[in-house]
């Protein structure tokens, strides 16, 4: 039996199907000779094309048949019919993707290398745009098979870089995305190129996020670590072809936004996120030294975030109707042109996506940026300095309201970040840092009165965040008294400055009065603490004076306040202490019982006259007290006969005047009920 060479099986298979497909397509009239024609003839082309894959010599003629077949059939006049149509159309298709296949087995029968197979087949797919727009001119009707060519073309060169090697997938995927891009048509079919740039574009993404992720958190080695100095290690590798690649998808989608919008504006904010992702990749290939990157990476969040901030809202556009645009045609049925009338359907301003865009970039790069910044103390302090600056910005000139109250918050944030770690970089201890912070909270309380036209929730704000920087500030100190003590002087005078600010309610004058108080009389105490005081009255007379004060007030500006309310606690501070000292301790103390009597006679005297019944009761029962109490300290003192005269004597006088005595007491229990 002799065994046919396979140049004859060859040579019989392609002449014979080079023959058949032509008068299949062009010659027969009826759609079922057609389709039988034409698969016979497919079989036959294939099975030359498996036969030919033994020697790259005749691979290359069987494709070289193949494309002047395809051609032959596809670029003649219409054929008679639909399906003689649609498979002209197919053969074109196969025709165009023997242009890389047949680049890429002439290199590698040349013996060159893989990187270079796949570049000149990219550079043989990318070719192809050359027929498709020759054929989106002269032969519409072929346009959607030549773009469904070409999108094949890409995603089979760009699939072999999906395997680690040597070439940048981001790179290729983002090149042929690109190239998706300009050829691409606003038709409504949804084809086959859109597919493929869908999956083109995660790709290229995929691919690019490893190293963009790095050039953010790490371009110089390991992560930074907060004043561990200067890094020294070395970029990433791989930076430019990544850092083109995103320049790459910039470019594409700024294009394919104007291309459906026709605004300059969209198409910028299209490109800026990936823009701002291939800036940093792109100091990575010098390597840019320290502390370039992350200072570049601050400063692109920043101009984000003020961008976000001045972007005014933007008016709805008036809606238009128009055909629904598709992304990238390779089909059939794609050939058919838009309908006139309006910007297609989803049209949207640039404006609109301004600020969903700029912001998760600004807070990103931004923190990012501040993050790389803390490798040294002093780009630590520029970062929080940048930071205060930006965002006072924000706060004065933002165009939304919540945009400026955040931006205020964030200020009193970042400048109390920037107060607590000036005074630690320079060496300095804890404690010494709550006074810079403290003068955050002093500028921020008496600076909020002038933000009132933002609104009363900004000032309201804003007095209680610089509240919650004096409360950090006393915390800073802790373990040493006397810096506390100063705190709570200085925040309970600026707190009683704020006070006399003019057009304020009496209840927020109230609240700023008590803060002051308590924060004077927490300052006093610790000072008295710090000095080794033992006097109680030096401890709750301040606090019994500043309740009667505040008690004073309150019975002057509500009339029907009782004085039990208004004074009783300030009065009750100030006698009990001494007067339980008095009776309960082992001391005489006799300064002490001389003084508590007399300023007990002086409540009862100044509350007969002003008929307040809170010091007369609380006075005359000390005074009583004190009274039983010197007589049990005199008992051991006196002979027992005088106690029995002048108990004898008392007996007999009330007797004697009993009625009178009962009269007088009842008129005192009236007295006494009558008084406020």
């Amino acid at each position: 039996m002799t065994t046919t060479p396979w140049p004859a099986t060859l040579a019989v298979d392609l002449v014979v199907g080079a023959a058949l497909l032509p008068v299949a397509v062009l010659r027969c009239r009826r759609a079922a000779t057609v389709l039988v024609g034409a698969a016979g003839a497919a079989v036959l082309l294939g099975h030359g094309l498996l036969v030919a894959a033994a020697e790259p010599v005749g691979l290359l003629a069987a494709l070289g048949v193949v494309l002047v077949v395809g051609l032959a059939v596809a670029l003649p006049p219409r054929p008679a019919n639909a399906v003689a149509a649609r498979v002209a159309g197919v053969a074109l298709t196969v025709a165009l993707l023997t242009v890389p296949a047949g680049a890429a087995v002439a290199l590698r029968a040349a013996g060159s290398p893989a990187w270079w197979q796949l570049r000149v087949g990219f550079a043989a797919a990318v070719l192809l745009l050359v027929p498709l727009l020759a054929l989106r001119r002269r032969r519409p009707d072929l346009d959607g098979y030549a773009g469904t060519a070409l999108a094949v073309a890409l995603a089979a060169v760009v699939t072999p870089t999906v395997v680690p090697g040597g070439e940048s997938l981001a790179l290729y995927a983002a090149a042929a995305l690109g190239m998706l891009v300009l050829a691409e048509r606003r038709t409504a079919a949804v084809t086959t190129g859109r597919v493929v740039g869908v999956g083109l574009a995660g790709l290229a993404l995929v691919a690019a996020a490893p190293l963009t992720l790095t050039a953010l958190v790490a371009p110089y080695g390991d992560p930074v670590r907060p004043w561990s100095g200067v890094p020294t290690g070395d970029g990433a590798s791989g930076a430019p072809a990544v850092g083109v690649a995103l320049l790459v998808l910039a470019l594409t989608a700024a294009l394919l936004v104007h291309r459906y919008t026709g605004r300059r504006s969209g198409s910028a904010v299209a490109a800026l996120p990936f823009g701002a992702a291939a800036l940093p990749v792109l100091l990575l290939v010098g390597p840019a030294p320290w502390p370039v990157v992350p200072a570049v990476v601050l400063l692109v969040g920043s101009a984000a975030l003020l961008t976000a901030a001045l972007a005014g809202p933007v008016r709805t556009a008036p809606a238009a109707t128009a055909t629904p645009p598709a992304a990238v045609p390779g089909g059939p049925g794609s050939g058919a042109a838009p309908t006139a009338g309006g910007p297609p359907v989803g049209h949207r301003r640039g404006g609109e996506l301004l600020v969903p865009v700029t912001t998760p970039i600004g807070l990103l790069w931004t923190f990012f940026g501040l993050v790389g910044l803390l490798a040294t103390r002093a780009g630590t302090l520029a970062a929080l300095a940048l930071l205060v600056i930006v965002t006072a910005v924000i706060g004065a000139v933002g165009r939304r309201p919540g945009v400026r109250l955040l931006g205020c918050l964030t200020t009193v944030a970042a400048a109390t970040s920037f107060a607590l770690t000036a005074p630690l970089a320079a060496g300095l201890p804890t404690r010494t840092a709550g006074f810079p912070v403290l003068v955050v909270a002093v500028a921020v309380l008496l600076g909020a009165p002038l933000l009132a036209r933002r609104g009363s929730l900004t000032v309201r704000a804003l007095e209680a965040a610089a509240q919650a920087v004096a409360v950090l500030a006393l915390l800073l100190t802790v373990g040493a008294i006397r810096h506390a003590a100063v705190i709570c002087v200085l925040w309970g005078a600026a707190v009683a400055l704020r006070v006399l600010y003019p057009g304020q309610s009496a209840g927020q004058r109230w609240v700023f009065g008590a803060v002051a108080g308590g924060s004077e009389l927490l300052g006093a105490w610790l000072l008295l603490i710090s000095g080794e005081v033992v006097l109680l009255e030096a401890y709750t007379l301040p606090v019994a004076g500043l309740t009667l004060v505040a008690g004073l007030l309150a019975l002057r500006s509500r009339p029907g306040l009782t004085s039990w309310l208004a004074l009783g606690p300030g009065l009750a501070a100030a006698l009990l202490p001494s007067l339980v000292s008095v009776l309960v301790a082992a001391d005489p103390q006799p300064w002490r019982r001389l003084l508590l009597g007399g300023a007990a006679l002086g409540v009862v005297l100044v509350g007969a006259v002003r008929r307040w019944q809170a010091p007369v009761v609380l006075g005359g029962g000390s005074l009583v007290l004190l009274a039983l109490h010197e007589l049990v300290r005199g008992w051991d003192l006196l002979p027992r006969w005088i106690y029995l005269a002048v108990g004898g004597l008392a007996l007999i006088t009330l007797a004697a005047t009993y009625e009178r005595r009962r009269r007088d007491v009842s008129r005192l229990r009236a007295a006494v009920g009558r008084m406020g």
